[in-house]
């Protein structure tokens, strides 16, 4: 029984690589097809491109119309889960990781910039006479709402939400949570201003 799964398993990871070194529309085509078996749920007209690393694909949900582009991470294993809605993009090297008890969710029409990091669980570094690798993780949750947009290398920490149509500028380190349509920036993220203020201007 074992054999056969680990079999399975590696049948199933050499597809992956086969889909993901696959060019042009063919390999669109590919990725969609090996995905939509595989993950939890993948909505129509998706565009996945090459390269993309996937663990725990059975608890990763994403909506219609995704869009990824290159070397992009998901990674739900660990009873971790991941859910995506709709019109999201994710620009080169997006990594999301909610593996280990941890959850990512993803409003609709939501935007992510190249190098953007979302990890939900952190290392606990309590004591100081066991190596911090050996102490084991504690899970979160991020929430992102719908119409965000996520520039590029932010970092987003667990336990935070963004709001609807908020704005992380680039370079932002996220650590905690973000009002409805603020703009925030810097390390950590504060808010540099309200979009609504910017619309009465």
């Amino acid at each position: 029984m074992r054999l056969a799964a680990g079999i399975g398993r590696e049948f199933r990871a050499v597809l992956e690589a086969f889909a993901n070194a696959l060019p042009g529309g063919v390999g669109y085509l590919a990725r969609r097809r090996f995905y939509l078996r595989h993950l939890k749920a993948l909505g129509a007209d998706s565009i996945i491109g090459g390269h993309l690393l996937v663990h725990g694909a059975e608890h990763i949900e994403v909506g219609d119309r995704f869009s990824c582009w290159r070397h992009c991470t998901l990674a739900a294993c660990d009873d971790g889960a991941i859910v995506i809605g709709d019109r999201v993009s994710f620009n080169a090297n997006v990594y999301l990781n909610a593996c280990r008890g941890g959850r990512i969710e993803i409003g609709d029409d939501v935007m992510v910039g190249p190098n953007a990091v979302m990890r939900t669980s952190d290392h606990v570094t309590a004591a100081v006479d066991v190596p911090m690798r050996s102490q084991g993780h504690t899970p979160a949750t991020i929430a992102i709402g719908s119409d965000v947009w996520i520039a590029a290398n932010v970092t987003v920490v667990g336990g935070t939400r963004i709001g609807n149509g908020a704005v992380v500028a680039a370079g932002a380190v996220v650590t905690a949570d973000v009002p409805p349509h603020a703009i925030v920036g810097g390390v950590p993220a504060r808010v540099i201003k309200m979009r609504t203020d910017v619309l009465k201007a």
